[in-house]
Formats: C-alpha cells, structure tokens, sequence
C-alpha cells in the first residue's frame, strides 16, 4: 500500500503548473492538475487527495465552487493561490472554507 500524500493543484496558468509541479516532483509528492472547476471536482471526488492548491480564476468559474463542492463531503485542507489581493476575496474564500490564502 502507498501511503504517499497526494496533493490536487486547481490552476489554469501554465508557468505556475510548470513551478509547482517541479517543485511537488522534487519534494516527491504525487500530484494530479486541473484546469477548471469541473475537472477539479471530478478529480477530487476520484481520488480524495490530502491537500488543494486552489487559483480562485478559473476559465469554466469561480474556484469558490470548488471549495463549496469540497466542504460538502470533505475537510480535506484548502489552500487558495491567487492574484486577487483585495481583502473581501481572501475573507469570503475562508468563511468559504479555505484553511489558508497565499497571493
């Protein structure tokens, strides 16, 4: 049995899926990348991963769906990684359920 972590990356930027996903290869961890809201909660409700990096801009929605499909069935940690800096995005996605926002 594999007991390895695995870790969900919910982004559509390429540089930063290329970033991640080296550094996540380095540190040995399994990942697996979406690029929309209904891939990530497919992929979520698949395989149940340990951790969410989750960009907030998705080009089928918003990334609060994710974390609002995710809540219903898990608490699995949610950590949003985006651009949008105003102070009501980042308050609104962790009474959402996000457990941290990085920008």
């Amino acid at each position: 049995m594999d007991n390895k972590k695995t870790i969900l990356i919910v982004e559509d930027d390429k540089y930063i899926i290329h970033f991640l996903s080296m550094s996540f290869k380095e540190e040995a961890y399994a990942f697996q990348v979406a690029g929309t809201v209904k891939e990530a909660v497919s992929l979520f409700y698949a395989n149940r991963p340990d951790l969410v990096i989750l960009d907030l801009g998705l080009p089928d929605g918003d990334g609060m769906e994710v974390i609002h499909s995710i809540r219903e069935i898990a608490d699995t940690p949610v950590i949003v990684v985006s651009a949008r800096q105003e102070e009501e995005e980042k308050i609104h996605a962790l009474d959402a359920g996000a457990d941290d926002y990085v920008t």
